[in-house]
């Protein structure tokens, strides 16, 4: 149990760590991509505005910094009316181009007419691709239709006037990689920052969860401790019981006293078998193979005359021939906590249904009833330890609310899982057994009632 807690403990610490960075570095890749497009964007408007040139009219100069002989030499304001950027956009926007973006920028364009055939190339800004390369380049775009986008790291805009067309693509691979980088090297940093945090926190989570180990095993040993302790005057009590029947013979507060002793005896017992760890449990299991067909039909059939007792029908649908390797004693047990579940809250003159089937490589028991629906939120709290969701049904029909604790204990140490949910009018419960390895030897269907 302990080395559970501490392995979700680690595996939970790891995993938000491992969200909050990919968080962190999907917003980081996320605003260069956005910065670098919104950069290629604006210099292609700016290299179409200018006819295939940049428009020197449309370019912020800055000087390197502040005058000191006054406003002669400050910086002139935008053009057009424009304000200029703050700090932020210039960190989370496209970012100011200057003087220099001219001498900077590799690009080439191409003008065609109306119908696409090209009237002039010019490649005097590039030195990556040949005239007839940009030549190939312009035809793919302008068969594409598109107005604008990306190829291969060259990002284009389509712009029509009355007469032609006229075809701008940038480069931008050295800014793509750039980014990709950044991107590499920040999953790498990432991945170091996990791997130190992992092992940092494997070594201290033993000194992070021990009050709560400490408090389990204070409850689990007052568990244990007052079981034991209540054992002594049962058995003092049931003993002098007896004896009064010896002398005085059997009478309804001589039957009333064994039966409530009887009660009590199977709740600390089966309180002391709740207060063990999982890890404990599994130390215990007895692995054998045995037929689970007969054993389930061997621990449901008594119950189907306490049924009858109870104008209540209860049938068996379990296939034949069906073998498991497991722990036979808890199997049974199981069987018998659900299916005396089952006879206890189905309602009068109705159908309880318990079926045993092969799924794949998983055995699968389930046990149906008709009754009152159970609210859905309450549903994965039935297996909770003295979880009751109606008090005063529960005081009508008895129950400890341990039962469905340890049919969920038992299912998990066979390495499966037991849900509840409601269906037809009823509750619908379902375990799934997938401990060892199973078989099947052939046969037809037990069916009985």
């Amino acid at each position: 149990m302990f080395n559970k807690l501490r392995r979700k403990f680690v595996l939970i610490v790891v995993l938000s760590l491992f969200a909050v960075e990919a968080v962190i570095i999907g917003v980081i890749s996320g605003i260069n991509y956005y910065n670098l497009n919104e950069r290629a964007d604006a210099l292609l408007q700016m290299i179409s505005e200018g006819g295939g040139k940049f428009d020197t009219d449309s370019i912020k100069r800055y000087d390197k910094g502040p005058s000191s002989s006054g406003d002669d030499n400050a910086p002139p304001e935008p053009p057009n009316g424009q304000k200029k950027k703050s700090k932020l956009s210039g960190i989370i926007g496209a970012g100011d181009v200057d003087i220099e973006t001219r001498y900077s920028t590799r690009y080439f364009f191409v003008r065609t007419d109306l119908d696409n055939k090209i009237k002039m190339i010019n490649t005097s800004h590039i030195a990556a691709l040949s005239a007839n390369e940009s030549r190939e380049f312009a035809a793919e775009i302008l068969a594409s239709g598109k107005e604008t986008g990306f190829i291969d790291g060259y990002k284009f805009l389509v712009t029509t006037s009355d007469h032609d067309k006229l075809v701008v693509v940038i480069d931008f691979n050295a800014d793509i990689s750039t980014a990709m980088n950044f991107f590499y090297v920040s999953c790498l940093v990432g991945f170091g920052s996990l791997i130190v945090v992992t092992v940092l926190v494997a070594l201290f989570s033993k000194r992070a969860i021990k009050p709560m180990v400490e408090n389990m095993e204070r409850q689990k040993r007052f568990i244990t401790d007052a079981g034991h302790e209540i054992k002594t005057p049962l058995a003092i009590i049931s003993a002098n019981t007896e004896v009064i029947e010896m002398l005085e013979g059997e009478n309804e507060w001589t039957q009333s006293i064994r039966h409530q002793t009887s009660r009590l005896s199977e709740l600390v017992a089966r309180l002391l078998k709740l207060a063990k760890s999982e890890d404990e449990i599994n130390q215990e299991l007895i692995l054998t193979e045995f037929d689970i067909s007969d054993a389930v039909a061997d621990a449901a059939t008594p119950f189907i005359t306490l049924a009858k007792s109870k104008n209540k029908d209860l049938t068996l649908d379990i296939t034949d021939g069906l073998k498991f390797i497991g722990d036979e004693a808890q199997i049974r047990e199981l069987v018998s906590i659900l299916t005396e579940n089952a006879v206890k809250y189905a309602e009068e003159n109705t159908e309880i249904k318990l079926s045993l089937k092969r799924q794949g490589k998983e055995t699968v028991l389930s046990v149906f009833n008709k009754g009152e629906p159970i609210d859905e939120k309450s549903l994965p709290r039935l297996f909770d330890r003295f979880y009751r969701e109606d008090s005063s049904r529960t005081r009508d029909t008895g129950g400890s609310g341990i039962g469905l604790s340890i049919a969920k204990a038992i299912v998990t140490s066979h390495k499966g899982s037991i849900s509840a949910k409601n269906t037809d009018g009823g509750i619908l419960f379902t375990a799934m057994l997938i401990k060892g390895k199973a078989s099947h030897t052939g046969g037809k269907n037990q069916k009985q009632a």
